[in-house]
């Protein structure tokens, strides 16, 4: 699942801190502070995606080239104790891929330059961790406001006090919306929440989902290890798993206060009867057996109220748990939502028969017959809307890939002839082979992304467009084909008693938007 973090510091000289060395650091980059002379070379290091700097529209050039932009923004500062940089660390879900990262990055930089009208160098690195999923970009802003004449006053706003709360705030919901719009995007499911935690589990409480709330409240227990697991089962009793009972006691005490909180609020939740927390202990000491949610997460208490009545399955084997079937009503939804988003990307496609057919489902939703003919229909058409709509965004996706390797290969040309400016050949021949050296990866870079703009590039000429587009017709046939043959068996159906209600005559001039939402996941 998506994870949301964003972290907001900032980088002082009082604390010996550095923008250059910040900067160099983050993108890997060598480069020079004029103020103390001092040179920081990051080249070498690793896990460095992209990184690309921004400005607001009319900024001067210099500003979208770090070795430029950082020494400028130390020199604009007079203090000793002067914040040169600021930075945003932002998760990026690992469910994108490198491109769909990069687009969000470029997304939220853009937003925060709208607001801020300051200078950004943003810098992608891939994950350090075994797991491959903790994808980050670090965001480093200048402290002051870019103008046409260079760097103006400073963002004061961000400071610190009641004004600088209220832009954390705006900044932490302006990445939870920019991450799950991109993720709705790219086709995923999994959504962020930047707010605190006890919110979130007051919200769960409210919707009366008192298994997300608790998961949200509660303390971790300790890992038991296979030993101490092996006495407990023995009826031995160890210091680890008295912790872990307290801890469980403990958890079990606080969500009850929530929920007599939300109770003394006049806030309705939605709690089982019948049960409290001192049968939840007698039940736990005769099963020591915890409960398995189907997420992962293991409870043994739940403010007295047990799994099973809660729908997760207290007897259900831990590693074969069965997913449950989509309702009919459910996969009429996923129809409709599929055909909206068709349309949404191409509203002139000859749908005139699926659009009938996803109508009638709509018409006839509540005398629907829940049959295997039934769903077949439903899956066929919902995986004909899916292709069409993946065929429909693969032109769109060639040519964002072309932005994405213009963008590499201007970096790579400017890191190219910024060191061919600033680096002349030495003279000592032991001097001369790490220039050479350097000079050779920089070349070998710019080859790189040379060939990749130009690969890119040929997957969006006219021909490439053409076939794209032919391929677009073929698979709405395609679908067409299957929604006509779905509309002539209903009506057979419908002329047996079947259905209960024949498909409609006319086609539906427009897509019924359904109130329900797309079923997570």
């Amino acid at each position: 699942m998506a994870i949301y973090h964003s972290r907001i510091k900032t980088f002082s000289r009082a604390k010996g801190d550095s923008s250059v060395a910040a900067a160099a650091y983050r993108a890997g980059l060598l480069l020079v502070d004029h103020l103390t002379g001092r040179r920081h070379d990051y080249r070498h290091r690793g896990g460095v995606v992209v990184s690309i700097c921004l400005a607001p529209e009319g900024a001067p050039n210099w500003a979208f080239i770090p070795s430029e932009l950082w020494p400028a923004a130390e020199l604009a500062e007079n203090r000793k104790n002067s914040t040169v940089a600021r930075e945003f660390e932002v998760a990026l879900p690992h469910e994108l891929d490198d491109t769909q990262r990069s687009d969000l990055t470029i997304a939220l930089s853009e937003a925060l330059i709208d607001r801020y009208q300051f200078a950004i160098q943003a810098s992608i690195h891939s994950p350090g961790t075994r797991d491959g999923r903790n994808f980050h970009v670090h965001i480093l802003a200048t402290t002051r406001r870019m103008t046409p004449d260079g760097f103006g006053d400073k963002t004061r706003e961000l400071d610190g006090g009641s004004s600088g709360r209220s832009e954390v705030e705006w900044v932490r919901a302006t990445v939870a919306e920019l991450t799950n719009a991109h993720l709705a995007l790219a086709g995923i499911d999994a959504r962020v929440d930047h707010r605190r935690l006890e919110v979130q589990a007051e919200d769960a409480m409210l919707r009366g989902d008192l298994a997300e709330a608790f998961a949200l409240t509660r303390q971790p227990t300790k890992h038991l290890g296979k030993n101490v697991t092996a006495m407990e089962r023995k009826g031995m009793e160890t210091e680890r798993g008295a912790q872990n009972d307290q801890v469980i006691e403990e958890n079990e005490q606080a969500f009850e206060s929530l929920i007599k909180q939300a109770s003394r609020e006049g806030r309705a939740v939605a709690v089982p009867p019948g049960h409290s927390a001192a049968q939840a202990r007698a039940d736990r000491q005769r099963r020591r057996a915890p409960y398995v949610l189907g997420s992962g997460l293991t409870i043994e208490g739940l403010s007295g109220v047990r799994a099973s009545e809660l729908g997760l399955g207290a007897d259900r084997p831990r590693d074969k748990s069965p997913v449950a079937a989509a309702s009919i009503e459910e996969m009429v939804d996923e129809a409709a939502l599929e055909l909206s988003d068709v349309l949404a990307l191409s509203p002139a496609l000859p749908l005139e028969k699926t659009r009938r057919l996803v109508s009638h489902w709509e018409a006839a939703l509540s005398s629907l017959v829940d049959s295997p003919t039934l769903r077949r229909q439903m899956q066929s058409v919902v995986d004909g809307l899916m292709q069409l709509k993946a065929g429909l965004m693969v032109f769109a996706k060639r040519l964002a890939v072309v932005t994405r390797a213009e963008r590499l290969f201007h970096m790579a040309e400017q890191a190219w002839e910024q060191f061919n400016a600033d680096c002349p050949k030495p003279a000592t021949e032991w001097m001369s082979r790490d220039w050479l050296a350097r000079r050779g990866r920089r070349l070998a870079a710019l080859d790189k992304r040379s060939n990749e703009l130009k690969r890119a590039k040929a997957g969006t000429t006219d021909e490439a467009r053409q076939s794209c587009e032919a391929e677009v017709v073929r698979r709405a046939e395609a679908l067409e084909h299957r929604s006509s043959m779905a509309l002539d068996q209903n009506a057979m159906e419908a002329e047996q008693g079947g259905l209960g209600v024949s498909p409609p005559s006319e086609p539906s001039p427009s897509v019924p938007t359904p109130n329900r939402r797309r079923p997570g996941p």
